[in-house]
């Protein structure tokens, strides 16, 4: 497949990004415009109250036509509140129940 016709499947697709986030770090696996893959890890800093921690998660996500989110039930729900706050999508958000432990993610990254 070309660059050209990855772009162009991606723009048909739509534009998608997978958030696990939790309440000190968040993984954002996405897509460049090329179809490359990036993987975004993100800390929560010291000062960082967990909804300016929330708000910069959805700054990253905000333009994405879909986006799947999977964590821990409390984070999820803190996030999820954030970016329709921000957005006033719902109808983007995808809300997954991890099936593996938070430690395990943890330990990744």
């Amino acid at each position: 497949m070309t660059k050209r016709e990855t772009a162009a499947r991606a723009d048909k697709e739509g534009r998608e990004a997978l958030v696990w986030i939790g309440h000190r770090r968040a993984v954002i696996v996405g897509r460049e415009a090329d179809g490359r893959e990036t993987v975004d890890v993100l800390q929560r800093e010291p000062y960082e109250s967990e909804e300016l921690f929330d708000e910069r998660m959805v700054d990253q996500v905000v333009d994405e036509e879909r986006v799947v989110v999977s964590g821990p039930a409390f984070a999820r729900t803190d996030f999820e509140r954030a970016y329709t706050a921000k957005t006033h999508r719902p109808d983007r958000l995808v809300d997954v129940e991890p099936k593996t432990r938070t430690r395990s993610i943890r330990q990744i990254v």
